[in-house]
């Protein structure tokens, strides 16, 4: 009896270690000697926030913890291993929807047996982004979720009278988990040319793929029954940046991005997908299979930069209006989803996303520094409903906002003189921002890049009703820097 309690407690301790090494490092050691660094060694942190280790041992036995995928591919797969959709047509009206389908049937292969973690896909290996752990934005030990936005009220239905929040976690297959190798596996710091053309940038078969999360629930948004669920150490609203709290949070949103050369005729290169949960299908017999609930959004190529009639569809949204003069943004006209607000003219965002905006003119903005705003001032200079949200925008023909609609070649920065490109992903650009943050800390000093413009971070969601109507009164002479700053993007 003794040594069985014994044993117990050596294992209990050693339990503690283990996640210890989980939980409380959060930022990897200075190179020390001959000692090599974990970042050296490709040990990132696997997240920056959660519960202490004896609590979570205590209160969440056998449950799994997060650790960040991250045995980041050396060699780059060969053309053979292009998934079989980058054979179908992509930008054809009538079969959109079927490719659509097929690129989410490539990041579900696997991924449902193994409940979306990456390490136990038996099919094909998947991995996260690097560094997001870092700051008061850091991604949580339970389900690796990282905070990105705020939910304006309305936002997402009629019935939501309450704000809401964005958490999410990124996949990128073994083609752009190549890239983030040559990115990352460095002896010194990253390298963020990686990602810049003409030479750099994602290749072609890279597909990135992402969960969005909100606390939000089937009170406010009716479509969020029967919700797919993840437990998440979350702040208690998005303006908190120090509290955390332990929430149930439902998937809302599935984002999908791919590099596919014959979108480079369109000036873009990346081809763009957006699903939104709709629970009232009641598809899935079990909690994993509930992802059979997301219903296709849309595809964008492009942002259709000749189509300039200045329209949004204001929140709450009632009906999804379909603009069919739009070349390069798709939408499904299914009853199946939800009322959707799109984006500005129609073009393809998701629900959580902002209605002036689009999924391409956001993720074009992506370099390293973020000098530009992942969405600029003119977006929230307009007329507001009673309920403080955008009904109309009187901005937009100011060249910010014309090039914000220009269709951006991959690998090219927004401001080429003083960035370099991310190559469409903003968590690349998060990424690198936190590490030279982290370096900063630990070092002291300053770099230059840091005075090289306003480190933008996305708007993905709703912003305060206050903070629209002080735009609205500054006009033309508002300051993107006074915006909400918020996390976005793959």
């Amino acid at each position: 009896m003794k040594k069985a309690r014994i044993l117990m407690v050596v294992l209990f301790l050693l339990g503690i270690c283990a996640l210890l090494k989980c939980t409380t490092n959060t930022q990897p050691p200075a190179a020390d000697g001959d000692e090599k660094t974990s970042r050296e060694r490709g040990e990132f942190p696997d997240f920056g926030a959660m519960i202490p280790v004896a609590q979570f041992l205590k209160q969440y036995p056998g449950h799994k913890i997060f650790k960040l995928s991250q045995d980041y591919p050396k060699q780059l797969p060969g053309e053979d291993k292009i998934p079989a959709f980058f054979k179908m047509p992509f930008d054809d009206k009538s079969k959109w929807m079927d490719w659509l389908l097929a690129a989410r049937d490539y990041c579900f292969e696997g991924m449902i047996d193994a409940d979306f973690v990456a390490q136990d896909n038996k099919k094909r290996d998947w991995y996260h982004m690097p560094w997001l752990h870092y700051g008061p934005l850091a991604s949580e030990g339970f389900s690796g979720l990282a905070k990105e936005a705020p939910i304006s009220p309305y936002q997402l239905a009629p019935e939501q009278k309450h704000p809401g929040q964005v958490y999410a976690l990124g996949f990128y297959n073994d083609f752009a988990g190549h890239t983030l190798y040559k990115m990352w596996n460095t002896s010194t710091d990253p390298d963020p040319f990686v990602t810049q053309g003409p030479k750099g940038g994602f290749p072609e078969g890279t597909v990135i793929f992402k969960f969005l999360y909100t606390e939000l629930d089937s009170l406010d948004v009716p479509y969020l029954k029967n919700p797919y669920t993840r437990l998440a150490y979350i702040t208690p609203t998005f303006k908190d940046s120090t509290n955390r709290i332990i929430k149930t949070m439902n998937l809302i949103q599935m984002d999908i991005m791919v590099k596919d050369k014959r979108a480079d005729k369109y000036g873009t290169g990346w081809i763009f997908g957006n699903f939104c949960y709709n629970g009232n299908l009641n598809k899935g017999k079990t909690m994993k299979d509930r992802v059979a609930n997301l219903v296709p959004v849309g595809i964008q190529f492009g942002n259709d930069p000749g189509y300039k009639t200045n329209w949004i569809n204001p929140y709450p949204v009632v009906k999804t209006m379909i603009n069919d003069t739009l070349k390069e943004t798709f939408i499904n006209a299914s009853a199946d989803l939800p009322p959707q607000h799109l984006g500005w003219g129609g073009r393809l965002d998701g629900p959580v996303d902002l209605n002036t905006a689009s999924c391409m003119s956001c993720h074009a903005t992506g370099e390293f520094p973020q000098i530009a705003a992942l969405v600029p001032a003119q977006a929230f200079i307009g007329d507001t409903l009673a309920n403080g949200s955008m009904k109309y925008l009187t901005q937009t023909d100011a060249p910010a906002w014309k090039k914000y609609y220009y269709n951006f070649k991959c690998g090219t920065a927004y401001d080429p003189k003083k960035a370099t490109s991310t190559d469409f992903s903003l968590q690349v650009s998060l990424a690198l921002e936190y590490y030279w943050q982290w370096k900063n800390t630990l070092m002291g000093g300053y770099y230059s890049h840091q005075y090289a413009g306003i480190q933008h971070m996305a708007i993905r969601g709703g912003i305060p009703f206050k903070q629209v109507k002080m735009i609205k009164k500054r006009g033309k002479k508002q300051k993107v820097d006074s915006l909400t700053q918020t996390q976005d993007g793959f």
